[in-house]
């Protein structure tokens, strides 16, 4: 007990000699991110998945003087597929949307407070139906929802700076689990 006393007072003295800035929110003025978010999304936080919905999915982070909003979906398995077949087959689809507050610990670590909403759909996508949407040159099959759950979503998220510029992160919610990527377009001007 007494080594890890010493020890937790070398490292504050070191933390507190390096002149480090805890909880500086002045940090937050230099704060606007775009970035790239990558995950599992789909599941319960207590450990149960689903119905089986758990699966990769891919959304974006936006952040301003702070205050941080993200989203992240993944979409139908065979909804995209270009052939017709008579298949049908059950799909899933899932999002979480989040909000928070980025809290500065110091000026390269922050801690960010999630809420926000997360759904998950059953479905069935029809493999001889055919759509084409011409602006996005994409073809896709009919998915039609059967059924739709709703859930309030919260989490943290924790991200660090390795430069001015860009951002690194991971965020743990109720219903996804991801990382993210993001460049600091403020961060940029510094150097």
């Amino acid at each position: 007990m007494k080594k890890l006393a010493i020890i937790a007072v070398l490292f504050t003295t070191f933390t507190f000699s390096a002149k480090a800035q805890w909880f500086d929110f002045s940090e937050n003025y230099n704060d606007f991110t775009i970035g790239f978010n990558g995950g599992v999304v789909g599941y319960d936080f207590n450990g149960t998945l689903d119905k089986n919905i758990a699966d990769a999915g891919f959304g974006i982070s936006v952040s301003l003087l702070g205050v941080y909003v993200d989203f992240i979906y993944q979409q139908p398995e065979h909804k995209f597929g270009n052939k017709i077949t008579p298949m049908v087959y059950y799909d899933h689809s899932a999002l979480t949307i989040n909000a928070g507050y980025k809290i500065p610990v110091t000026n390269w670590l922050n801690i960010t407070p999630l809420l926000g909403y997360s759904n998950e759909t059953y479905g069935e996508t029809d493999c001889s139906t055919i759509n084409v949407e011409f602006e996005s040159n994409s073809v896709y099959h009919d998915y039609n929802v059967t059924e739709r759950f709703n859930h309030f979503n919260y989490g943290l998220g924790l991200s660090f700076k390795p430069t001015d510029w860009i951002e690194l992160g991971g965020v743990c919610t109720a219903h996804a689990v991801y990382g993210n990527i993001s460049l600091n377009l403020l961060g940029l001007r510094k150097d």
